[in-house]
């Protein structure tokens, strides 16, 4: 079986996350990245008052990579194969 490669990236506000994924299953797979809450604010006042607030709020944002499976009970007796992961969380450019 041919090596499948996946990757997804999200950056937000300096908020970095990325999956890669490196296969050799049989079984096609989907990514979804799902982000169902952001919000991002700044506040400006001037002349010896508050000059700026910044707020990020990142709600529940997933990355999601999930095989198809075979229709209805059907079961594959072939010795499985191997999946690598690698998550990196960290700070965006």
């Amino acid at each position: 079986m041919a090596l499948q490669k996946d990757e997804t990236t999200i950056n937000i506000a300096g908020v970095k996350m990325k999956v890669s994924r490196f296969s050799t299953l049989d079984v096609p797979h989907e990514v979804t990245a799902v982000i169902p809450r952001v919000e991002l604010r700044i506040w400006r006042y001037k002349d010896g008052k508050l000059v700026e607030i910044e707020e990020s709020i990142l709600n529940s944002v997933t990355i999601v990579h999930a095989p198809r499976h075979p229709p209805g009970g059907a079961q594959n007796a072939e010795k499985p194969r191997y999946t690598t992961w690698k998550f990196t969380p960290g700070k965006g450019p």
